[in-house]
């Protein structure tokens, strides 16, 4: 590839095209809004014949901009996307012509991603974009459309809901003029184990241990500090979760709460 078209001017279009620069691919840099080396999307053209053109908007703003796109595009020019949860048909009917890239991480407007490392989830039926997608970033894993959807459910789950759940935590100290980031490091040593593998089997604690006493005594906690019940009816999931999986019986059901266990 020796010349590309890069739509969107976020975090991941100003990242994608930069790394195409390092590609030593030429690179004409769209967005809604124009600015300094960035043409204005009302304009858009492709008479210069790009190899491919990226598509890095928003999920809500993909059908507009592939329509637009798509009405002067010709055949056998790359149409790619990198939504993780968007279907390939929007970019067409033209199997061939189209991918989906997703790198499933988070992009920092001041931190250049390591694109050696970084991994990029492949949805394409074309093996020379598969290919030269190994070529954006080596650590490629091919996935059909509905397996990428799961990966990305996959990376709410552990991504976003992680973050969501140590904010939570977070919160609750803070209300009691307390400061959660003592834990970070037991936070950073939990996680790497569980990144071993098997991350049930690597946990430690109470519920590991099955020691009733303790985990009554917090569930006891919680019933009388967290008035949304929310930190309640989480420790008490995953808790169970854990006292299952090391073969230790379950506890009993919150009060007030359907039994989830």
């Amino acid at each position: 590839m020796t010349r590309a078209h890069v739509i969107g001017a976020g975090r991941l279009g100003q990242h994608l095209a930069n790394r195409l620069d390092h590609l030593r691919i030429e690179v004409t840099r769209w967005n809604r809004n124009p600015g300094e080396g960035i043409r204005p999307l009302s304009e858009w053209s492709a008479d210069d014949a790009p190899e491919a053109v990226f598509l890095a908007v928003s999920d809500d703003g993909l059908n507009a901009v592939a329509t637009q796109v798509l009405a002067s595009l010709p055949e056998g020019t790359w149409l790619v996307h990198h939504a993780g949860s968007v279907d390939r048909t929007v970019l067409g009917d033209r199997p061939m012509d189209t991918a989906v890239l997703w790198p499933p991480m988070t992009f920092q407007e001041d931190q250049v991603p390591d694109w050696e490392t970084m991994p990029l989830i492949v949805d394409s039926d074309n093996p020379e974009i598969r290919a030269w997608a190994r070529t954006l970033a080596p650590h490629c894993t091919d996935v059909s459309g509905p397996q990428r959807r799961e990966l990305h459910l996959g990376a709410v789950l552990l991504g976003n809901l992680t973050a969501g759940w140590i904010g939570m935590v977070e919160a609750h100290f803070q209300a009691r003029g307390l400061d959660a980031s003592v834990f970070n490091p037991l936070i950073e040593a939990s996680v790497l184990k569980a990144l071993n593998g098997q991350a049930l089997q690597h946990v430690t604690g109470p519920a590991a241990r099955n020691d009733r006493t303790t985990l009554m005594a917090q569930a006891d906690l919680l019933s009388q500090t967290d008035p949304a019940g929310d930190l309640a009816i989480l420790h008490h999931l995953l808790t169970q979760r854990i006292l299952t999986h090391h073969g230790h019986d379950p506890l009993p059901p919150l009060q007030g709460t359907p039994r989830r266990d």
